[in-house]
C-alpha cells in the first residue's frame, strides 16, 4: 500500500513539474477584435498623472493603461497587445491600483488592496480619485470603431 501511494504521489509531482517548464502559452489574437483606444484624464481641471485607467467588460475582461504627466493614456489588452474589445465598458480610474507590469513589479490587485504582504510600517497611498470613478464607478462608455478617444474630466468634490 505504501509503495502504491509513493508511485501515485511521484506521478502527480511529475505532472505538475512537466507543466511548469515548457513554453509559455500564446494568445490567438486572430479571434479577438481589438480597437486602439486612447484618452485623457483630468482631476479638477488639471492633468492626472500616474493613474491606472481600466475599461472593464461585463465578462470580467479588461484593458488597462497608465496616464502620463499630461493625463494621457493608451490602453493595453495584455502585456503583448494594445487595444480594447468593442462594446459597453465600465471605466475605473485610480491612483492607488497596481497592475503587474504596468506600474508594479508585484501583482497588487484592485484599489486599496493593501494589508496582506505589505509592511505595516509603510503608509498606504491615498486615493486621489473619488470612489464614483473607480471602486463604485459611474463612468460608462461604448467602444466602437467610430468612438476610440475618451476624455474624463473628473471632479474631486
Amino acid at each position: 500500500m505504501r509503495t502504491q501511494t509513493g508511485f501515485v504521489l511521484a506521478g502527480i509531482c511529475l505532472l505538475f513539474t512537466a507543466g511548469c517548464g515548457g513554453v509559455a502559452p500564446t494568445a490567438n489574437y486572430s479571434t479577438v477584435t481589438l480597437l486602439r483606444v486612447s484618452g485623457a484624464v483630468t482631476l479638477d481641471g488639471k492633468p492626472l498623472p500616474a493613474a491606472v485607467v481600466t475599461f472593464d467588460a461585463e465578462d470580467g475582461q479588461f484593458s488597462y493603461g497608465l496616464t502620463d504627466s499630461n493625463g494621457k493614456f493608451s490602453l493595453q489588452f495584455d502585456s503583448a497587445k494594445s487595444g480594447v474589445t468593442p462594446g459597453q465598458k465600465t471605466v475605473r480610474i485610480s491612483t492607488t491600483r497596481k497592475i503587474l507590469g504596468l506600474n508594479s513589479k508585484e501583482d497588487g490587485g484592485g484599489e486599496d488592496s493593501g494589508g496582506e504582504g505589505e509592511s505595516s510600517k509603510s503608509p498606504r497611498p491615498t486615493e486621489l480619485v473619488p470612489a464614483r470613478y473607480n471602486q463604485k464607478s459611474n463612468l460608462f462608455v461604448e467602444v466602437s470603431s467610430s468612438k476610440k478617444h475618451f476624455e474624463f474630466p473628473l471632479v474631486s468634490k
